[in-house]
């Protein structure tokens, strides 16, 4: 140890302060300079300035006063000299390692202030387990060789987590910190196969295989744990340790492999898919991520954790747990807004501060609902971003970050349309009966799409693809494709199966019938004019509308049912162009999308519907444009959004 003199200027005053080994400065929690105490002789406030200064006086480093919340001083510890995220309070998030890599905030992420770590961390509280991630970060390393020669030659990563699962913890892959797609590295729970549980895994893959470094722990709901994964290419093995003790090595030896192309990054929230899609969502916390060059050792990870230790605080108070609200819904002053949680109480209140000015903040009563709270926006509300915390008496639970968007009247909300049904339900696959079922249950569902093919001899087949299980279902007859099986164990619907259970059901969910591109226009059109004709002997006309990529296709959909719904899928006609030919709806994806023609089709009579959206942040942007109907493969959630726009107009 040595001795240290703080230099009060202001106060003329000299404080002996005795260090032990490195002098850290901290801002929102996390280390933002830090050095080993020989090299500062003196620590200065002079004005509004921190001033940290060696024996010659040079000046090391300095802030305002302000900006730093602690000085301390603690054991060294390694540095994330690759990769070191820093979560901020308004859910964006930065590398403050040497790299400083450009980490992307993608789905408006939620981050919350834990008093328990002093720091910011994410939460992912409305990923699905094992699913496509709603919400996650991007850190891409394509262009960075020297990040991807650093990876190659053995490396390190370190996170600290902690999962969300109501009771029981699914058995599916669910990864909070990777980078892989047949190849690359990770952190993740892996899945039951053989000896392996549904616990903490380091998997880089090495040598041509996956190495799965398991650690024996299955993680309980709502505990926090340290991990650190390491892959030691010199000593061909690779190690995880968990809250600072190593818990399992297995051999990795040969040549790292990277991931596929369109997948040289590493999201946090989940594990690349492909370039724009992040799949195995992680729900829960992450507090950390970082990833090291060198392969740490046991006195190394001995040392991150004693420090983690050393800088815990008192647990957070939770009072509500699995909070979930949607960031960047409009708003009105006077109208509602629901947040869903467990454990609200009658009294309880929410706070909402400017992240841009914290003095300019409102509080909220609250009255209970079947799920959460519900409350009214006050008549001074206006757009920004804010923090959130629950009060309940002297008592305050950060909620984290929040968008609103105030305008006078709420758009008119998009209603929802069940891509392929409702596959995403337990049993269900898509284009099955028990997809179409799960839809029709939901009973909120405008529509539930599905997709047609037209057989030789005149049966009508539900399916996406042109084949299922190598079969070509236009070229084949009934008989020969009757007994193709779909993923989750049904036969091959036929469209009369599907209108069967239309006829049985007491909702008004529609049936949206694809009517696929065959292989020649006549083929498309007979198609088309056999499933009209189907569900007119049904008597279901006014439970059925018909879209297509096929413009010829339409064009026979408006001749065969002039008063049927048709909507083209394609992208390529404006709104004059469809309406001069009989077509009302345009059924276009986001970009094709445009302001522009949303207003002219809304000037015509048209409707828009916009396919195929799945995260919270693009059903709220499309909400908010002005959409009359999204297709997504998530109609829960976008019926919640939905329903916010319905009750608030």
């Amino acid at each position: 140890m040595r001795k240290f003199v703080i230099q009060i200027v202001l106060l003329c005053a000299c404080i002996n302060i005795y260090a032990v080994e490195n002098i850290c400065i901290f801002h929102e929690g996390v280390i933002v300079y830090e050095t080993n105490a020989d090299n500062i002789d003196s620590i200065a406030i002079v004005g509004d300035k921190v001033i940290l200064c060696n024996a010659n006086g040079r000046n090391l480093y300095q802030a305002t006063t302000d900006y730093i919340d602690s000085i301390r001083f603690l054991a060294p510890i390694p540095r994330a000299d690759l990769l070191d995220v820093k979560f901020n309070a308004d859910g964006t998030a930065e590398d403050i390692s040497p790299m400083k890599n450009t980490v992307e905030a993608k789905g408006n992420p939620q981050t919350f202030f834990s008093n328990y770590y002093g720091r910011y961390e994410v939460r992912f509280s409305d990923n699905s387990w094992g699913g496509t991630a709603n919400r996650y970060y991007k850190i891409n390393y394509a262009n960075n060789t020297a990040f991807q020669n650093a990876l190659a030659d053995g490396h390190s990563m370190e996170t600290v987590i902690r999962c969300h699962y109501p009771s029981v913890i699914a058995d599916e892959e669910s990864k909070y910190f990777c980078s892989h797609q047949s190849g690359g590295t990770g952190m993740m729970i892996s899945k039951i196969s053989g000896s392996r549980k549904n616990e903490l895994t380091f998997l880089p893959y090495v040598g041509g295989s996956w190495r799965w470094a398991t650690s024996g722990i299955v993680p309980e709901s709502d505990v926090y744990y340290h991990i650190v994964g390491v892959w030691n290419k010199s000593e061909g093995k690779a190690y995880i340790y968990v809250n600072g003790k190593l818990k399992n090595t297995v051999a990795a030896s040969g040549n790292f492999k990277f991931p596929n192309e369109s997948c040289y990054y590493f999201a946090i929230g989940g594990d690349p898919s492909n370039a724009s899609t992040v799949n195995q969502s992680w729900n829960g916390d992450v507090v950390l991520a970082r990833i090291y060059d060198n392969p740490l050792t046991e006195n190394d990870v001995t040392s991150l954790w004693n420090r983690l230790q050393a800088l815990q605080g008192p647990e957070d108070i939770e009072m509500v747990k699995d909070v979930r609200y949607y960031s960047g819904l409009q708003v009105a002053p006077g109208k509602g807004y629901d947040i869903s949680g467990r454990g609200f109480n009658t009294g309880d209140k929410i706070v909402f501060v400017d992240a841009e000015n914290s003095s300019s903040s409102f509080s909220v009563e609250c009255s209970l609902t079947a799920d959460g709270v519900h409350f009214n926006m006050p008549e001074t509300v206006s757009s920004g971003t804010y923090r959130m915390s629950l009060l309940r008496g002297n008592q305050r639970q950060d909620l984290g970050t929040n968008v609103l968007t105030v305008v006078e009247t709420l758009s008119r909300g998009a209603k929802v349309i069940a891509h392929r049904g409702y596959w995403k339900a337990p049993g269900a696959a898509q284009n099955s009966r028990a997809s179409l079922k799960a839809a029709l249950d939901l009973k909120e569902c405008y529509g539930s799409e599905t997709d047609v093919w037209l057989t030789t001899d005149g049966h009508i087949m539900v399916n996406h693809d042109a084949k299922l299980n190598g079969v070509e279902i236009q070229t084949s007859t009934y008989e020969e494709v009757r007994n193709l099986t779909l993923s989750n164990g049904e036969k091959i619907p036929q469209l009369q199966d599907f209108l069967d259970m239309i006829a049985a059901d007491n909702s008004d969910t529609k049936l949206i019938i694809e009517v696929k591109s065959h292989s020649s226009v006549e083929r498309t059109r007979a198609c088309m004019a056999a499933a009209i004709a189907a569900v007119r002997d049904m008597g279901l006309e006014n439970r059925v509308e018909y879209i297509a990529f096929s413009l010829d296709g339409c064009k026979e959909a408006v001749k065969e049912a002039p008063s049927a719904k048709v909507s083209y899928l394609n992208g390529d006609k404006t709104p004059q162009e469809l309406y001069d030919a009989g077509i009302m709806g345009l059924d276009y994806t986001q970009a094709k999308t445009t302001d522009s023609y949303i207003k002219a089709a809304h000037n015509l009579g048209m409707t828009i519907n916009v396919w195929t959206i799945d995260t919270d942040a693009e059903i709220i942007y499309t909400n908010n444009r002005d959409a009359d109907f999204i297709t997504t493969n998530y109609p829960e959630s976008a019926i919640k959004i939905y329903n916010h726009y319905k009750n608030n107009r």
